[in-house]
């Protein structure tokens, strides 16, 4: 009898066992269908409200990376033509291989806003000459931002970049910073914005909780994503709306972000 009973308790562990397996390996395989398949191009649209008396709807995007998916622009584009907002602000890395640059510029021409922007660390790899994508962006009404700060009269705000920051600009204007890298807020000691917008992270992609800091991409340091109140102004790092290196996105969706300043 006691035989009988070490084997079936033998037999019933052995089950439980292969159950936890199955059970792990089915939940795996799961999560990188979902994290391929689905978040990749789920895009999420997100509110922000940093002043009481908003004078500026902003939409602020990031990181298209784009390769090729154009089915999944054109949603993100749609999407964007029908929130109600002044002007769109875009925080770098439109692709990867200057070979995609036609079809990521042609994404930006489908905007009806205007689109303001700064080059991400693979725009300056990739393209040599940054003339179509500033046409592109004048095009819509906006512009390529560079060395002096660019005026949105309409709205009293002053666009500047990590190099025009310090040139004059109106009193009364709300000052915004486009920069590719959210780190380069250390580099602001002294200066004062109503908002400082940032990509290049991908709020990390996969954020497989307690681990996302250690996945990619790997420099994401203090400010992986989201809102960060710094001596400067506030701080949005946007998720971005392409991946890096693997199509993968888990728990951090593609976002479209919308800010009243």
């Amino acid at each position: 009898m006691q035989h009988i009973d070490f084997f079936q308790i033998l037999k019933r562990s052995i089950l439980i066992v292969f159950l936890v397996i199955a059970g792990v390996v089915l939940f795996t395989f799961l999560c990188l269908a979902y994290a391929r398949f689905v978040e990749p191009t789920w895009l999420r649209v997100k509110h922000i409200t940093l002043s009481n008396h908003s004078t500026a709807r902003i939409i602020h995007i990031s990181d298209i990376h784009f390769a090729g998916d154009t089915q999944y622009l054109e949603r993100v584009a749609q999407t964007i033509n029908r929130e109600k907002a002044d002007f769109v602000c875009f925080t770098g890395d439109l692709v990867e291989d200057v070979a995609f640059l036609q079809g990521a510029l042609q994404f930006i021409a489908k905007i009806n806003k205007p689109v303001y922007g700064v080059p991400g660390n693979h725009d300056q790899w990739a393209i040599r000459s940054f003339d179509k994508v500033r046409s592109t962006f004048r095009a819509t009404g906006g512009d390529w931002l560079g060395n002096t700060p660019v005026s949105v009269r309409s709205n009293s705000i002053a666009l500047l970049t990590l190099i025009s920051r310090q040139q004059q600009t109106p009193p009364e204007y709300k000052r915004i910073l486009l920069e590719h890298y959210p780190n380069a807020v250390e580099q602001l000691q002294g200066d004062r914005f109503d908002v400082i917008l940032a990509g290049h992270t991908h709020g990390g992609q996969v954020r497989i909780p307690f681990v996302h800091r250690f996945v990619l991409p790997f420099d994401l340091d203090t400010f992986d994503k989201g809102l960060f109140h710094t001596p400067c102004g506030p701080l949005y790092v946007n998720p971005g709306i392409g991946t890096f290196y693997l199509k993968l996105r888990f728990l951090c969706r593609p976002e479209l972000t919308l800010i009243e300043i």
